[in-house]
């Protein structure tokens, strides 16, 4: 009994260990000898087996629960768009004219103007986001929840891996563009973060260039003269 007490010290320990990948070189090793001791004790075949499987088959969501939990996460937000907008999205963030997102409920909430620019206060986060899309009457009043796709959706000629759940082509949804930094016309920085609000059809044959930067630069100059 003392011998499998050792080997499930070592299992439990190498277990923990290895919930962060970068540790999995170290705590492996000591994993197997751990098993390796446990099946040299006398304890039944059965425990054996239990003490052999059970690690390896909850190490996955594991470390996936771990690498939550230890990751920084974004405050939530909610967008709210209004339910005839379409295009692109264009968030610039850190800039002191601009206006100051707010708060509700935990959450932030942006209300997306016509034009789909919005100059704020806020600066950029990082990490796990936690968003959520919604269309809205002009009252501001949620009508609809807007899914959020990506290309990797789609079937297309280059598509290795087919999508035997192809979402419709002309569903209307949000497809996020990243986060870059630019530059106006008058050589002033500033970083944004890009979305779009359209459907697969209309995304994968746009070549408009999104907001025109005359726009941008307008709006910006106008903001940072005040």
């Amino acid at each position: 009994m003392r011998v499998y007490k050792t080997g499930i010290i070592l299992i439990i320990l190498s277990w923990i260990a290895c919930l962060n990948p970068y540790w999995i070189i170290f705590g492996g090793p000591v994993f197997i000898i751990g098993l390796l001791i446990v099946w040299l004790s006398k304890i039944k075949l059965k425990t054996k087996l239990l003490t052999t499987f059970l690690p390896l088959l909850l190490w996955y969501p594991g470390m996936l629960a771990f690498v939550f939990l230890v990751s920084k996460h974004m405050t939530p937000e909610t967008f709210l768009i209004p339910k005839d907008f379409r295009g692109q999205i264009t968030l610039i963030y850190n800039e002191p004219c601009g206006q100051t997102v707010p708060k509700v409920d935990g959450r932030l909430i942006y209300k997306i103007p016509d034009n789909g620019v919005m100059i704020l206060t806020n600066k950029f986060e990082t990490g796990i986001i936690d968003q959520e899309y919604y269309f809205v009457d002009k009252n501001w009043n949620k009508i609809e929840k807007i899914p959020e796709l990506i290309q990797q959706d789609f079937n297309e000629d280059y598509t290795l891996e087919k999508n035997k759940n192809e979402p419709p082509r002309n569903k209307v949804g949000i497809f996020l563009l990243g986060t870059a930094s630019g530059s106006t016309a008058m050589n002033e920085n500033y970083e944004f973060h890009m979305m779009a609000v359209t459907s697969w059809d209309n995304f994968r044959v746009q070549d408009d260039g999104g907001i025109p930067d005359k726009l941008i630069d307008s709006l910006l100059f106008q903001c940072r003269k005040k």
